[in-house]
């Protein structure tokens, strides 16, 4: 996908090719407000100015942050998949994942679940 982020000092623009979102992920997103969500989500960074919402308000970020987490989730499996099909090893999958190497119990816990969710058997 070639996402370009064009940044200002007032102003950002995200621009893609309709043929960048076949299955219209990224437009679903932002039609739905989603992205909107998850974005004002991630700039009210204290529970503070989470708390401080309404209630109406923080139940539409918290549902349309929680359901594109889910999503990105599910691409990261993928991703791990992939890589590891790709022969990465685990210490380096660890590092992508989490910048330990050392976590690799974590990388596997995430290639199994993007197995799982592909409907290949597991290493387990």
């Amino acid at each position: 996908m070639a996402v370009s982020i064009t940044r200002t000092a007032d102003r950002t623009t995200i621009d893609w090719e309709r043929t960048d979102d076949p299955q219209g992920y990224v437009v679903q997103a932002i039609d739905s407000g989603r992205l909107e969500h998850a974005l004002t989500a991630l700039g009210l960074h204290t529970f503070e100015a989470l708390s401080a919402l309404n209630e109406f308000e923080r139940a539409d970020i918290l549902r349309s942050t929680a359901a594109l987490s889910a999503e990105l989730t599910r691409r990261v499996r993928h991703l791990t998949v992939a890589a590891r099909d790709d022969g990465m090893t685990w210490g380096t999958l660890a590092s992508q994942l989490t910048g330990d190497p050392h976590a690799r119990s974590t990388a596997r816990s995430t290639y199994d679940a993007g197995l799982r969710q592909m409907g290949r058997p597991t290493t387990t």
